[in-house]
């Protein structure tokens, strides 16, 4: 947010002759550094979310996959070598 704010105030200074090139310079890099800072944060919440959400569910399938390979052992016959 405060990145962007600083574009919206470097784009103004620009706007009104200010900042001259230099305006321009900080608007592309204020847009920059929202791009990044607002990747970084939909990442932050999307692993939050993935936490919350599929983990427990991972480990419900764990149980599950080992009462399979409980079953599977008792009726497949084990290789002989």
């Amino acid at each position: 947010m405060i990145s962007a704010a600083l574009t919206l105030v470097a784009l103004a200074l620009e706007a009104f002759g200010v900042l001259d090139d230099v305006g321009l310079a900080a608007s592309l890099a204020g847009l920059l550094l929202s791009v990044i800072f607002g990747l970084s944060a939909s990442t932050r919440s999307s692993l939050a979310e993935f936490r919350g959400e599929v983990l427990p569910r991972l480990d419900q399938m764990t149980d599950r996959l080992d009462r399979i390979v409980a079953i599977l052992d008792e009726r497949l016959p084990r290789p002989t070598v």
